[in-house]
């Protein structure tokens, strides 16, 4: 890389280490960076000593600090030549004047020096910045200078993913995707030398792209560059024969069970490398395995290995991992996959058995490449093409149709094992995401002529029909092949084709249909009889759930739960978090929140999660107040590319995500995520279910970062909806978060039924019920018990809010000393480190009173200049001029009191965008006692959206409801 390019990267997330490092210097001693290598320590180090030199202070560097700050510096190849230059200047001096030594790699310095160097800090002569390895001893009068206190021991440890974010913001300029954040955390764990180098080659290969102002990176797209491979493996030099020959096992077949490593006697290079920090140690109960500390180094080791090398070791250790037992299915696969990739091709059966184990697993490219092979004539006439992974083309499906029609020449005990492979790799490309493929490969299985066991072809048409109805949103079509299925196998064979029609009810906003399915299917009086049980009780208490009955639900799989011991993991894992979700409703959220923490905690490291019991942990999680805790879960779980599940969506996770960030107080980044759904959606249009909850998250982000008539809007358009649906529960949730934004004067009298239908359903929602109740009616005392309630609960956030209303409520009515009881509840509550108010209750501050509000054109301006766009992309994206692009920002800046299109995130995240400084809304009569519901609405069309113009996911129908303030509410200076 050139020194252009390491230019790019300036200092950014390391402010807490940077006045570390200030305040040492100020108390006199100075300070000593400790931390792996590779994470930044040599660039704190010339920061730091640039700011002294730049305040007038006498700088000396020794080693590979390189950096310009003028007269007041200079530099030496060794501590010793430096000490020898500067010890007779500094007797006398007073100590403003004494100079700062500034000394990369400290821990290589000679001992004479660095005792010499510890007399004169001791004496008060100088002070000194260095750097030192963790891991590398150190002379003894460099440990002598923080032992004493002398000098201060900061450590420097490498970036979390949130500090990632904002270094690559840094370098790049723009917005990076939140797939993109996570593969890079997880590719170099925070090392910045690591970052910087993956970084400046994907830009250099193009695999870094940005689109729209915002950047994405899919991961390596082949071998790692030359740079950047040399930089690896200068961390794996002066290897031994014995650890060199561990390290290619790890590249080749991490992680590697201790036992493992200790049958082939490199027990002792284990624990060497793992002193050198080049091998981690990962430890799961009994279990203790071994992986390369750096995840490159395992692209890098495998590229430079040959060819009869990597042959001889995935023998090697596919027979040692047979000797030690197969104790879990994954061992199963390693084993298969190394004698796949060394050339042996395992029986017929065998590949089949793995490819369900690796589609149970969502290891669709190990499926893809066993159900390939498992297509061949002979396993010996398998193609070496096939033993890696086809890209998605559109030739993928037409090249299988012909090696379907092939294998149904070969006879009918040969075409069968064909054709079941075939439809296993139907499921594959489904979970890969190539829906079309997939449902062109199983449309070819099924269409032949060749008998099929009952069961693999139910499965079959189960997996076709509902990637028809949920991927393709081809729902008649989806019942038509159903209906066609069950009249072949008979309705007395159908199995878990009753689930197929609960799934393409739920799909459907059905949802009280698919609960009839399940009562009629699930009401035998032996629980052991149903043997769709595992597939369609997950369904069907969700739908129970959603509709107002989640005590019902929760009966239901309590019913089966027993029986579900024998069950396959998937459908525990599924069922448990349907039945988390129910508690969670019933308001036992601290309860539900350690079931799914464990169920997470157990099974992250062993196989994927379930998207839909990360949605409901992140749900229960904010609702907690520990939005950041939900933030690191939605992130991972992303990153990971967990597969998603009916009836979620690739945007849902990240709509929660901009909704968790928005509460954490993080506006600006959750703007950015809103962006990203548009990518993530595509031209596909998800389910009902899951276009509202995208849509709530949207609306909770509009209303925390300002827009809150645009917010109100959205979220009654949501309620409308799924009230007509029978969805009780996102119902009242939307009409809530309306409620809270305009203190109940969203609310009207038709909502009234909807509020009793919540009372019936028990727990948190009859709580929210109450809660909009009483914001409707300004009822303080309601307002008071709804705050114990949701206290209780363990919903401190709403809770707190909830007492501050009662405050203002009580107040308004002139109970002053109510009043004053419910702030001091409000206070109590605020004392817990969850709980926290939303800004539309926050008191404004004098800026944001004194700056004047954004208009709906001016936020879409705002925000988008803030994700790096430039005024022509601006222009292009809302159909303006570049002109009109020019006089908006104007305006904003004066608005915001900004100067420079650099400080608009700041004023975005301080200013109007985040408060629109409304004064509280007055009060209408309550419905009891005749006066009208709310303020007067109009039927208009939905607020412009924040970012980039209307979602379609988020456009209302005709005729929806809006919401839009009075004159009198709106305020002076507001719009409406």
């Amino acid at each position: 890389m050139s020194t252009d390019d390491a230019n790019h990267w300036r200092i950014a997330a390391r402010e807490k280490e940077l006045d570390s490092i200030h305040q040492a210097l100020v108390r006199g001693g100075g300070a000593l960076l400790v931390g792996p290598a590779g994470v930044g320590k040599s660039s704190l180090l010339a920061n730091a000593l640039r700011r002294a030199a730049d305040e007038g202070r006498t700088v000396l560097s020794v080693g590979g600090a390189s950096w310009n700050s003028g007269t007041r510096a200079r530099g030496f190849g060794s501590l010793a030549e430096c000490l020898e230059f500067m010890e007779p200047t500094t007797r006398g001096t007073a100590h403003s004047d004494h100079p700062i030594v500034g000394i990369d790699d400290a821990h290589l310095a000679d001992p004479a020096s660095s005792d010499r160097l510890h007399r004169l800090v001791a004496a008060g002569r100088l002070g000194v910045l260095a750097t030192a390895r963790h891991d590398a001893p150190a002379p003894a009068g460099l440990d002598r200078l923080w032992v004493e206190r002398l000098v201060d021991r900061i450590e420097v440890a490498p970036f979390d993913s949130t500090a990632l974010d904002s270094v690559l913001h840094a370098r790049l300029g723009g917005h990076v995707d939140t797939f993109t954040l996570e593969r890079l955390w997880s590719t170099t764990h925070g090392n910045a030398l690591m970052l910087r180098e993956l970084v400046e080659h994907a830009l250099e290969d193009g695999s870094l792209r940005c689109v729209d102002g915002t950047w994405s990176w899919l991961g390596l797209t082949g071998a790692p560059g030359r740079r950047l491979a040399d930089v690896v493996r200068v961390g794996l030099r002066g290897l031994d024969a014995e650890e060199n020959e561990l390290v290619h096992m790890l590249a080749l077949a991490e992680p590697l069970e201790a036992e493992i490593v200790t049958s082939f006697g490199l027990a002792k290079a284990a624990e060497s490398l793992d002193l050198r920090g080049i091998v981690r140690v990962e430890r799961s109960r009994a279990r203790v395995s071994l992986r390369l500390a750096v995840p490159l180094s395992r692209a890098v080791v495998a590229s430079g290995m040959s060819d009869l090398t990597a042959q001889r070791l995935r023998r090697e250790l596919a027979d040692a991992l047979e000797r030690t037992g197969t104790r879990r299915e994954e061992d199963v696969l390693r084993i298969i996959s190394l004698r796949l990739e060394s050339g042996l091709v395992p029986p017929h059966e065998q590949l089949l058995a793995a490819a369900r184990t690796a589609i149970r697993r969502r290891d669709f490219p190990l499926a893809e490449r066993l159900c390939l092979v498992g297509l061949q004539d002979s396993p010996s006439d398998a193609d070496s093409s096939f033993h890696a992974p086809l890209p998605d083309s559109a030739g993928h499906a037409a090249l299988v149709r012909r090696l379907v029609t092939r294998a149904s020449a070969l006879g009918p005990a040969g075409a069968r094992d064909r054709i079941r492979a075939a439809l296993l790799l139907g499921q594959v490309l489904v979970g890969k995401g190539a829906f079309e493929d997939a449902d062109q490969v199983l449309a070819a299985g099924m269409g032949t002529d060749v008998p099929l066991p009952l069961d693999e072809y139910v499965s079959a048409v189960h997996t076709r029909v509902i990637n028809m109805a949920w991927s393709l949103r081809r729902i008649a079509d989806a019942e038509a092949v159903l209906t066609h299925a069950v009249a072949a196998v008979g309705p007395g064979n159908a199995g878990v084709l009753d689930a197929s029609r609960a799934v393409i009810a739920v799909l459907s906003d059905r949802l009280q249909e698919a609960v009839a399915i399940g009562e009629e299917v699930l009401g035998a009086p032996d629980p052991a009889d149903v043997a769709v049980a595992p597939v369609l009780l997950p369904t069907v208490a969700f739908a129970r759930a959603e509709v107002g009955d989640p005590a019902g639900a929760l009966a239901l799989v309590r019913r089966y739960q027993e029986v579900s011991a024998d069950w396959d993991v998937d459908a525990r894992l599924i069922t448990g978090a349907v039945s988390a979700r129910c508690s969670y409703l019933l308001g036992h959220l601290r309860g539900a929140a350690d079931a799914l923490d464990t169920m997470h905690r157990d099974l992250f490291d062993s196989r994927p999660m379930m998207m839909q019991s990360v949605l409901d942990h992140a749900r229960v999680l904010r609702l907690l107040g520990r939005p950041e805790q939900a933030v690191t879960l939605l992130r991972q779980t992303i990153a990971a590319e967990a597969p998603l599940e009916y009836p979620t969506a690739q945007a849902w996770p990240l709509a929660q995500l901009a909704g968790a960030l928005a509460e954490s107080g993080r506006c600006a980044e959750a703007l950015r995520t809103l962006v990203e759904i548009r990518a993530a959606r595509g031209g596909a249009v998800p389910s009902p279910v899951a276009e509202d909850e995208i849509a709530y998250e949207h609306a909770l982000v509009r209303a925390h970062s300002g827009d809150r008539t645009g917010a109100v809007a959205q979220a009654l358009a949501v309620a409308e909806r799924a009230r007509e649906a029978g969805r009780v529960v996102r119902a009242v949730f939307a009409l809530h978060l309306a409620a809270r934004v305009t203190e109940g004067a969203a609310v009207r009298r038709p909502d009234l039924g909807l509020l009793e239908v919540a009372r019936r359903a028990g727990g948190i929602v009859e709580v929210i019920g109450d809660h909009i109740r009483a914001l409707a009616e300004s009822d303080g005392a309601a307002l008071h018990r709804v705050s114990e309630r949701l206290r209780d609960m363990g919903a401190l956030p709403l809770a707190a809010e909830a007492a501050a209303q009662a405050a203002r409520a009580f107040k308004t009515a002139g109970q002053r000393r109510k009043g004053r009881e419910a702030t001091a509840a409000c206070t109590e509550l605020l004392r817990a480190p969850s709980a926290v108010l939303p800004p539309w209750l926050t008191p404004e501050s004098p800026r944001q009173q004194d700056l004047a509000p954004l208009t709906p054109r001016e936020r879409e301006v705002a925000a988008l200049a803030a994700t790096g766009l430039s005024n022509r992309d601006i222009a292009g994206r809302l159909v303006v001029s570049v002109r009109t692009v020019e006089n908006h920002l104007h305006r904003i800046y004066h608005k915001l009191g900004i100067t420079a299109r650099s400080h608009l995130l700041r004023g975005l995240q301080g200013a109007s965008l985040l408060s629109e400084g409304a004064p509280a809304l007055p009060r209408q009569r309550s419905w009891q006692s005749g006066g009208d519901a709310a303020p007067p609405r109009r039927h208009t069309t939905e607020a412009a959206m924040l970012l980039g113009g209307p979602l379609s996911l988020l456009s209302r129908p005709e005729g929806a409801r809006a919401y839009a303030p009075s004159p009198r509410q709106a305020g002076p200076g507001r719009t409406t």
